[in-house]
């Protein structure tokens, strides 16, 4: 729990680590709720995932993280009251999980009609052609009421922009470390050795936030898997749905990549998942999670191949921009959230995996309770858990 000060005359209440969508939500809500805030970010606002994600954002699939994606919405609904520069869809335009076997669609829709709160019904294939026919036909869906397509860095800006507004320091281009002395976060320390004080540290630094909570080691709940998204200009092909290869597996991908990734083990052939989203006169196709690093350009002719599959027009799209990043992935697909054990001052909220937009505002919210006035962090998402 931290003391609040009336200004920046002193060192601030918070520093924060990380300028994604953690970093920047938590900036803004930390200074509308009073406290003074500094936000250290090494590179750019929206360097990794929080700006080069699929920009959809949907329902989690996970009754844990459904409230941290119902008070998300909340937060970007009021967002694009405020910021004329930030949109959202007043409605979800869907997502249309994909299959050739129709049996197959009515199972995934049978198994997540079992997800509280998430409308699923069964799509027939000609219903499919009629609702999207840039697509190849044959294709049965399962569709989810959810999917609210933003361009992918458009909410982490907003949010920056948002914490500035109401005082927070965003200090870019500064590489910041923790400071701990006799067991307590003291601060930050960047460049050069300087120190910088703070009542407290909030590490929100997405797949790099493991060694800046522990450098010894001991801490290592969260892996990086790496994804590559494209930007394409896809016109009057763009579909109007969250479009995703629905396979029984897929769910599962980032775990494997995970596991594969503490193993070393090398991709041959690596695997990636037809997704497409459109916001903004812009589509961006993914995914991939992989343990290692890719060659971008090599993923990319796989994402084109392999989505041409899907939707043809894919092939003879103009290529805006192709994008990597390392995602937070957490063995259990929950984030780590609250006070560091051990160390006094010291907080994380990071291990989002594929839901950081989805569900990043919603997780600040949670963490500046903790900072703030010290409430608690449901079990199930506390960084002292045991997984």
């Amino acid at each position: 729990m931290v003391a609040q000060s009336a200004g920046m005359s002193r060192s601030p209440d918070v520093a924060v680590i990380g300028g994604g969508i953690i970093g920047c939500s938590a900036a803004a809500i930390l200074a509308e709720r009073g406290a003074t805030v500094v936000l250290f970010e090494a590179t750019a606002i929206g360097a990794g995932a929080s700006g080069r994600n699929l920009g959809a954002i949907q329902h989690p699939f996970d009754p844990i993280l459904a409230p941290l994606y119902h008070a998300s919405l909340e937060h970007y609904r009021r967002l694009a009251v405020t910021d004329e520069a930030f949109a959202i869809p007043d409605q979800p335009v869907g997502v249309l999980m994909l299959n050739r076997d129709a049996d197959a669609s009515r199972r995934q829709v049978e198994l997540l009609s079992a997800v509280a709160d998430l409308d699923v019904e069964f799509m027939g294939a000609d219903a499919v052609a009629a609702a999207e026919p840039s697509l190849v036909p044959g294709f049965a869906a399962c569709r989810l009421a959810t999917g609210y397509p933003i361009p992918p860095a458009s909410a982490t800006a907003a949010f920056s922009r948002l914490a500035a507004q109401r005082g927070a320091e965003l200090r870019v281009g500064a590489a910041a470390e923790l400071w701990i002395e006799d067991g307590v976060a003291r601060g930050v320390t960047i460049a050069g050795g300087t120190h910088h004080a703070a009542g407290a540290v909030l590490i929100a630094a997405g797949p790099w936030s493991p060694p800046l909570v522990d450098p010894a080691g001991t801490w290592r709940p969260i892996t990086r898997t790496w994804g590559v998204t494209m930007q394409l200009e896809l016109g009057d092909a763009a579909p109007h749905h969250v479009i995703e290869e629905d396979e029984v597996d897929a769910v599962n991908r980032p775990l494997v990549a995970a596991a594969r990734a503490a193993e070393g083990e090398p991709e041959a052939d690596p695997p990636t998942i037809f997704t497409v989203a459109s916001a903004a006169g812009i589509s961006t196709l993914g995914s991939a999670f992989l343990p290692h690093e890719p060659d971008p350009a090599r993923i990319a002719r796989l994402l084109i191949e392999r989505g041409s599959r899907y939707l043809p027009a894919l092939g003879s799209a103009p290529v805006r921009d192709v994008r990597v990043c390392a995602r937070p992935q957490s063995a259990d697909s929950r984030p780590f959230i609250g006070p560091v054990p051990g160390t006094d001052g010291l907080f994380v909220c990071a291990g989002h995996g594929p839901w950081g937009i989805s569900t990043g505002p919603g997780s600040a919210t949670l963490v500046a309770d903790a900072i703030l006035s010290g409430a608690a962090v449901p079990g199930e998402l506390a960084a002292d858990r045991g997984i």
